[in-house]
């Protein structure tokens, strides 16, 4: 039905009981769901890198060298067993420029065979200083003779440490016929009062800077014990009992710097041994 109003508009009214169906546009989609608001476009996934092309950073280089440098192990071990000399510390060195060079580990190897190899060495040297220097300390020595270049034993004592007062024995001496020039290694220090082969009295240097003959070197020992011992063994009771003997130094001990004739007061009667002091 039509209806005409007032203004000349016209609408169309419903009959009786017709439902009134008005369209409402759809409601704007909430936040969080797709299509609310511009999307920015989607990058694609990056390509996998190409055949021939390393990875890119973080998947680690494959052309890095991770070995342990052979060179270094070797030097290391000969440092350990410190037999090779220097071989050590060639190997230590060469490893060393070949990591430098090339890469690859065991920079720390090498060094601690170099040190252990110079430790080695030092030690050797020093060892065959101590040898040498004790080898080649001498002492003045001999019933009527000279004297000779040893080591201390256990017990003894250098002939050139020898000083006034001590009551010494000798085995060399004690077993060697009067006038009979021996070397003497070194004496033992005992009590006078127990049995000894000698005891010593007078000790003096011979002057002069160069060494003098053998024959030349036992007239001064002869003749200067004799005058420093004399008066002395003239004191004793049993001075008709008693002689002398004397040690002097040899042309090794010499060299070393030794220069005094060390007297001493024997027995007159071969192999007899001294049981007291003397009596000064």
């Amino acid at each position: 039905m039509m209806v005409q109003s007032r203004a000349g508009w016209s609408a169309a009214c419903p009959d009786v009981g017709q439902s009134l169906i008005m369209s409402y546009p759809p409601p704007p989609p909430g936040p969080g769901y797709p299509g609310s608001g511009p999307q920015p476009p989607y990058s694609p996934p990056p390509a996998p890198p190409g055949p021939g092309y390393p990875p890119g950073p973080g998947y680690g280089d494959p052309y890095a060298n991770n070995q342990t440098n052979g060179m270094s192990v070797a030097a290391f071990i000969t440092g350990l067993l410190g037999c090779f000399g220097v071989l050590g510390i060639i190997l230590g060195f060469v490893s060393l420029h070949q990591i430098s060079s090339r890469g690859g580990k065991g920079r720390g190897l090498a060094i601690a065979g170099i040190v252990l190899s110079c430790l080695w060495i030092a030690g050797g040297i020093t060892l065959y200083a101590l040898g040498v220097g004790s080898d080649n300390s001498s002492s003045s020595g001999g019933g009527t003779g000279s004297s000779a270049t040893a080591p201390n034993k256990p017990g003894e004592v250098d002939a050139r440490k020898m000083k006034i007062g001590d009551c010494i024995n000798d085995a060399k001496v004690a077993s060697t016929t009067a006038g009979e020039t021996v070397e003497v290694d070194s004496v033992k220090v005992v009590p006078c009062t127990g049995p000894h082969d000698g005891e010593v009295m007078a000790s003096f240097p011979v002057t002069g800077t160069s060494m003098p003959s053998e024959q030349e070197m036992v007239r001064l020992a002869s003749d200067g014990c004799e005058k420093r011992l004399t008066p002395k063994i003239r004191r004793d009771p049993a001075a008709n009992s008693l002689s002398m003997s004397y040690y002097y130094p040899t042309s090794s001990s010499w060299r070393l710097g030794d220069r005094d004739i060390t007297c001493v007061v024997v027995s007159a009667t071969e192999g007899k041994k001294l049981t007291r002091p003397i009596r000064t």
